[in-house]
């Protein structure tokens, strides 16, 4: 892609070794749905990985999309998002997501990042969901540095 480019997408393995399909759902961030759902086939004991641009039929202008990727599969799968950005130097940059899965017991536990980036033309995005459909969350978000003091942070919406 062109400098400064982000694409996401996944990979999903079948882990039962039987034939599975994977039914994809991709929402905005208000939770409006884009476009039709996705199936994939996957073969036993194989794997298919794909960015979203290749899945649904996006614009341009969507290609840098942000929302959330549903995966509903019909056997037991392995499943991780991708996020790949090619930065000012061209350099290809990949990482990966972690799933969250909708029918876990929630927790009030705390939860730790226990590193952020934000200065030298680095930086973190936190994406904060319930993990649960169609349920609200709410908590508090608190930065602090090696040392327990707060830190003054600028968030974007």
């Amino acid at each position: 892609g062109a400098d400064g480019s982000i694409r996401s997408g996944l990979a999903i393995m079948d882990v039962g070794g039987n034939l599975n399909t994977a039914t994809l759902e991709l929402t905005n961030l208000d939770g409006a749905i884009v476009g039709p759902a996705t199936a994939l086939s996957i073969p036993p004991g194989g794997q298919v990985a794909l960015f979203l641009h290749e899945l649904f039929n996006l614009d341009d202008d969507e290609l840098d999309f942000r929302g959330v990727l549903r995966v509903t599969t019909s056997a037991e799968a392995a499943v991780i998002g991708l996020r790949a950005r090619t930065n000012q130097r061209s350099d290809y940059l990949i990482t990966t997501t972690p799933p969250t899965i909708e029918t876990a017991p929630t927790t009030t536990s705390d939860l730790f990042f226990p590193h952020i980036a934000d200065a030298g033309g680095w930086s973190t995005r936190f994406v904060l969901f319930s993990g649960s459909a169609g349920q609200s969350s709410s908590g508090s978000l608190s930065f602090v540095d090696q040392e327990g003091q707060a830190l003054d942070l600028a968030l974007e919406p």
